[in-house]
């Protein structure tokens, strides 16, 4: 995944400052993947399996049929492994797939780092995925109140885009600035604010 002890030193400083003027709470999560997609593996598996009877079929001359069977093995182990490439793994992944997956993992990561616990209900995650190219924006009640229901998905866009480019972190610090400006109107600092959410970076 490649991010560095300074990238993370860089996005907690974003998140602080972020939040110095807000009573809101932002978590910031970056995950290499959000689920193993096996059923990736053994598509792939059942495709080179079969393509590489077909080579063999038009490239030798088999006395016993049954060869082209025993051949299908190598492919398919060879299948299994390439699956494990993110470029193949996408590809052989549905959309709907990843979408469900991405959104099923940023809930419970929601719920496990207890942003739906904060006082005023303040809590928003920004939850990105970086083998689906998928971002997640989940906030709390307190908030939802207060904002349209498509509010943030100009904040997803930029951020995918951000993504897609290799600019992971970048994405993620304008995302956290992004969202502590928007949040500074509705949810001012509060004299005795706490520090409810911790201000580091979520990372598998």
């Amino acid at each position: 995944m490649n991010i560095s002890q300074t990238d993370k030193v860089l996005i907690t400083a974003a998140i602080k400052k972020a939040e110095a003027k807000t009573s809101g709470e932002i978590l910031p999560v970056i995950l290499k993947q959000s689920d193993f997609y096996p059923a990736a593996h053994f598509r792939l598996a059942i495709v080179m399996g079969v393509l590489v009877s077909i080579i063999f079929y038009y490239t030798y001359d088999f006395d016993d049929p049954i060869a082209l069977l025993w051949v299908q093995f190598p492919g398919m182990i060879l299948g299994y492994a390439l699956a494990f490439l993110p470029f193949f793994k996408r590809l052989f992944t549905t959309n709907a797939e990843m979408n469900e997956e991405v959104h099923q993992r940023a809930i419970e990561v929601y719920f496990e780092n207890q942003v739906s616990m904060t006082r005023d209900r303040t809590g928003i995650m920004i939850f990105v995925s970086l083998l689906e190219h998928k971002v997640e924006v989940l906030a709390d009640s307190g908030i939802n109140a207060k904002v349209e229901k498509n509010y943030w998905n100009e904040l997803v866009a930029k951020l995918v885009s951000s993504i897609a480019s290799g600019k992971k972190v970048e994405g993620m610090v304008s995302a956290i600035e992004t969202c502590g400006k928007s949040l500074q109107d509705e949810f001012p600092i509060k004299s005795d604010d706490a520090n409810e959410v911790s201000d580091h970076l979520i990372t598998d």
